[in-house]
């Protein structure tokens, strides 16, 4: 399903991470740090993708600018207080980036991650280097906005016709959309298959390798 396509852009957690669940974590410690009600776990993931302030905001709707910046604040060092290595990948998931590299695609990643998180995520797992664009919520506007598409698009000169998106949120692919960008939903994280559906992908699968499998 990917041969007509130039560019493919991933999304990390959740996609080629299997991190869904440490977030969820982090998230509903930092909640009880500081005496909030704790959000659900299907609220959870649903931010997953958005800024870290963004998210924050979403699930405490009425907490004050202080509240907002601690409780990122805390969850960064929650979040870093585990270390990454390449058993954080899925397990097909440097197999299929080899196999797009030689089939001399264009890897990017699109990410809610700040830069520093991504940094650390990409040396801790080893796969920087099949990656040509890195784009993070810290800098470009959060999912579903589709800045961060439309800039790797434009950094790569290669055409929305050309892009697949691939994510596990309704939130990258609700991004595809916006850039006129087709996706694939993958339900190895934050959302089931019926919600990815919602977005019309262009199909929905339950493992990366199912990215070579013709439709």
């Amino acid at each position: 399903m990917i041969s007509q396509y130039d560019l493919i852009v991933f999304d990390w957690d959740g996609t080629l991470a299997n991190s869904i669940d440490w977030i969820v974590d982090c998230i509903l410690q930092v909640a009880m740090d500081k005496n909030f009600i704790a959000p659900s776990v299907p609220a959870c993931k649903g931010v997953i993708g958005m800024s870290l302030s963004e998210a924050m905001l979403t699930l405490f709707p009425n907490i004050s600018e202080a509240d907002k910046a601690d409780l990122v604040r805390l969850y960064r060092i929650r979040y870093m207080s585990k270390g990454i290595t390449p058993n954080d990948l899925f397990l097909d998931a440097v197999p299929v980036l080899k196999e797009l590299q030689q089939m001399g695609k264009v890897l990017a990643i699109a990410t809610g991650k700040g830069q520093l998180g991504l940094d650390r995520a990409l040396d801790g797992t080893g796969v920087r280097s099949f990656f040509n664009e890195l784009r993070c919520a810290e800098t470009m506007a959060s999912k579903p906005n589709p800045q961060m598409l439309l800039d790797i698009m434009e950094a790569t000169q290669i055409s929305e016709k050309k892009t697949l998106m691939i994510g596990d949120s309704t939130l990258d692919l609700m991004m595809a959309n916006k850039a006129s960008v087709q996706s694939v939903g993958i339900t190895t994280g934050a959302h089931s298959r019926s919600q990815l559906n919602t977005q019309n992908p262009m199909a929905c699968i339950d493992t990366l390798t199912e990215l070579f499998r013709e439709q």
